[in-house]
């Protein structure tokens, strides 16, 4: 079945009211598409530009966060990614999906055009999506988004943890500032009694989920291969929530001015963000690198996580082979340095 044959939300008037203010699920019908269908996924990853999939390794404790590792995906074809999901630990991102397959990028459309029909506050500037496809029992560690986000649940069952957003209990603000700045990957420590704050949703297929804007979340998969739509979107208020978290970042690390208040509205909140623009325009900001994936390891189908260590050493991921290369330094360790 195609997108164009049916509609694909089903919020109710109480639904549309509290999007975005509380954790949420409801319904959809991606599922039931041709497009997430396994033959078609797995043409879409044949052809799927390396430099736009991320493959990890993941542990089973929550806690252990380190244990989430880079894979390198060289050479493997779709059907031994799907092998390495099936028997493994192991979660694949497909970036920039609506960038990558048109129809995607339909269907994206179509979902937001949806929602903001129903939700009349709900005014999206930019949007984007990233395909998501892990193992049965594979996990997301505990960490906040800087962009508002929505998971559109399509195969296997999942686990949501949603905590509340702005407590600075459960994310420092000085981590927030980081995240924002994309200065440091959204993972966030965590502790189990977090949990006593935290609202639990269990996933099916035809379920979405939404939470306030910057709300910590973690992910737990149940049983069976997990396929998954995560879209991200840009407002108005997140943009603004964004620039004062930077604002502030700069201000103070940097230029050693006091500015610590999250107010996103009034006067001293405009200051702040007009200055950063005014000091980013100038390149009086901090400049971001991107990072690296450096691993030693390697997808592997035959192996009951999915994945190998290399006898050849640390490797680039086909993901970061674009930005960097890799160098001995004076010492003999190898290190990614941008190209030039």
């Amino acid at each position: 079945m195609s997108a164009q044959e049916l509609r694909l939300t089903d919020l109710s008037s109480e639904e549309a009211a509290a999007f975005g203010l509380r954790p949420l699920v409801v319904k959809h019908r991606l599922h039931q598409l041709d497009l997430f269908s396994e033959i078609t996924l797995l043409e879409l990853i044949d052809n799927y530009p390396r430099d736009l999939m991320q493959a990890f390794a993941m542990g089973s404790d929550p806690l252990k966060w380190n244990e989430w590792q880079p894979v390198d995906t060289r050479g493997a074809s779709a059907r031994e990614i799907f092998a390495a999901v099936l028997n493994g630990r192991v979660w694949f991102k497909m970036l920039q999906v609506h960038h990558v397959d048109p129809l995607y990028s339909a269907v994206i459309d179509q979902l937001y055009a949806e929602l903001a029909e129903r939700c009349p506050n709900f005014r999206p500037v930019k949007k984007a999506g990233t395909l998501l496809v892990s193992s049965p029992s594979a996990m997301v560690y505990y960490h906040a988004d800087a962009e508002p986000n929505l998971l559109w649940h399509i195969r296997g069952s999942k686990r949501v943890w949603v905590y509340p957003a702005c407590d600075n209990s459960l994310i420092s603000q000085e981590l927030m500032e980081d995240i924002f700045a994309h200065v440091v990957d959204e993972e966030a420590p965590y502790k189990a009694e977090f949990d006593q704050k935290a609202v639990v949703f269990d996933l099916e297929p035809g379920a979405v989920i939404s939470w306030p804007l910057n709300a910590p979340h973690r992910v737990t998969n149940l049983e069976g291969v997990n396929i998954s739509l995560s879209t991200l979107h840009t407002t108005e208020e997140s943009d603004r929530r964004k620039l004062v978290y930077c604002a502030n970042r700069l201000l103070h690390r940097r230029y050693r001015i006091p500015a610590r208040l999250t107010k996103e509205t009034g006067v001293m909140s405009f200051a702040k963000r007009f200055a950063y623009r005014a000091l980013r325009r100038a390149g009086l900001h901090e400049a971001v690198p991107r990072r690296a994936y450096v691993t030693n390891l390697r997808i592997d189908s035959t192996s009951q996580t999915g994945f190998t260590s290399s006898s050849s050493g640390p490797v680039l991921t086909e993901f970061s082979k674009k930005d960097f290369v890799l160098r001995r330094n004076p010492s003999g360790q190898l290190s990614a340095v941008p190209k030039q």
